[in-house]
């Protein structure tokens, strides 16, 4: 998949899916995502030049460890 097709295929998702998806806010959010109002990252196997956040990102910017219990109490019940 180019660059082209992954960016349609995630708008179109975005549109489908959020709540912000026909939101100015929203194509924002996946233009960010292919480097738009950022600096272009190192190209990697797989995600190519796609910003990614791995999990120490995630933790520095939410509760990871709270969050990952509330889901498994929604998954048991």
């Amino acid at each position: 998949m180019g660059i082209k097709q992954g960016f349609s295929l995630a708008f179109e998702l975005n549109t489908t899916y959020q709540a912000d998806g026909r939101d100015p806010n929203g194509y924002a959010g996946v233009a960010w995502c292919f480097g738009k109002h950022d600096r272009p990252w190192v190209e990697r196997p797989i995600f190519g030049n796609i910003r990614y956040m791995n999990d120490k990102g995630l933790e520095r910017k939410f509760t990871m460890k709270a969050y990952l219990e509330h889901i498994e109490r929604e998954i048991s019940t």
